[in-house]
């Protein structure tokens, strides 16, 4: 129920990364990617953004297609220890990650840069095992509640890189 709450209000959540202007919205978010084995953060543009629904019950609402999404899971920071470092890890899988509450900092061992991403946002995770031989760290504050929820198939949702790097509130505002 908790997913199913967030995904409908998920356009509201994220409203600072989108452009306004006609019936599509962009929608730019921070991925982790590895290349050479290396994890490292790139800028993308979804593809298509958020789109006016002509559904009922969501008429004129922005609307975001998540894809299928099969074995999504909510984790609960416990709030009484601190903030929870991960350690250097891969990616689970190739996912959409949603920082419900709290938030997190995302670092690299081997490239420069990281990012920051609070309550009602998310970015996306690729590095899984296998593509990256040090991952990424994940610092989430004390009490954050987070939804990881796998691409199909493993593939990433359609997009286009912006910048090798993360994000900037110049590249949100576009």
């Amino acid at each position: 129920m908790l997913l199913y709450r967030f995904l409908l209000g998920f356009g509201a959540l994220i409203c600072g990364v989108l452009s306004q202007g006609s019936e599509e919205s962009l929608v730019i978010v921070n991925a982790i990617v590895a290349k050479n084995n290396i994890s490292m953060a790139e800028c993308w543009q979804l593809e298509p953004g958020f789109q006016l629904s002509n559904v009922s019950g969501t008429v004129g609402d922005k609307v975001l297609q998540l894809g299928n999404i099969d074995n999504a899971v909510i984790i609960i920071i416990p709030d009484d220890e601190g903030p929870n470092n991960g350690g250097l890890h891969n990616g689970a899988h190739s996912q959409w990650v949603f920082a419900l509450t709290g938030g997190v900092n995302v670092t690299f061992p081997e490239a420069p840069g990281g990012f920051t991403v609070s309550a009602g946002g998310l970015f996306l995770s690729t590095d899984i095992l296998g593509t990256s031989t040090l991952g990424h760290q994940s610092i989430w504050a004390a009490g954050s509640h987070f939804i990881q929820a796998p691409f199909p198939n493993g593939v990433a949702i359609n997009h286009t890189v912006l910048a090798n790097r993360s994000c900037e509130e110049s590249d949100l505002a576009k």
